[in-house]
């Protein structure tokens, strides 16, 4: 498949997850979907910026080009060098080293571009470059917990006796799971806390 097509499917299994991992995150709340509320009879505070839709749609692309602009840079030039035998592919199983070195890596490399690009575009910011710093540790302490998504994928395809590779149903799991540890772990606790104040107006709360 070529890196285009790689990239498509990712990039679509990345917004259903995240999207997914905001049942795990916030049940039983309202959250604030942009002009998509209107299909869930809620009030629009923006149409876009802001907004839970403008995250998902958006940071899925920099996350699928990162992850798979990685896997061919290992698999291509950094796996031979470092004296793996011909032919070795990134995995968890056979070099789970350089493969944890790359979630963790690939992950944070997305999360932040895309959190550049935010601060960059969006109206709504008004310092910009606080809008970058302020989010760099969190989003690091978050992206520790990557290791749930070859442990995740390693615990359904034992279950269902199925490789769950992405554009899948079974693939859903690995990647929600770790967008649940990952945003997870980067908020402050309670989770609640974090919803933002038109969420909190939506919640009654």
């Amino acid at each position: 498949m070529s890196l285009v097509k790689r990239i498509g499917v990712t990039y679509g299994t990345f917004v259903a997850a995240n999207y997914l991992s905001n049942y795990v995150l916030f049940p039983n709340k309202k959250l604030d979907y942009g002009f998509l509320n209107r299909l869930l009879g809620r009030e629009v505070n923006t149409e876009w910026w802001g907004t839970r839709t403008a995250h998902i749609v958006t940071i899925a692309l920099p996350l699928a080009v990162a992850d798979h602009l990685s896997i061919d840079m290992w698999n291509k030039f950094l796996l031979p060098r470092l004296k793996y035998p011909a032919g070795t592919k990134l995995s968890i199983v056979h070099t789970p080293g350089p493969y944890l070195f790359h979630i963790v890596a690939f992950a944070f490399t997305g999360i932040m571009a895309y959190v550049a690009y935010d601060a960059y575009v969006n109206p709504l910011h008004k310092d910009r470059m606080k809008a970058v710093t302020s989010k760099m540790y969190p989003e690091l302490q978050g992206c520790q917990s990557m290791y749930m998504l070859p442990l995740t994928g390693r615990i359904v395809e034992y279950l269902s006796g199925k490789p769950c590779p992405h554009g899948t149903l079974l693939g859903l799991i690995p990647p929600t799971a770790a967008f649940v540890t990952v945003k997870g772990f980067g908020m402050k606790w309670p989770w609640n806390d974090n919803l933002t104040p038109f969420e909190k107006k939506l919640n009654n709360e």
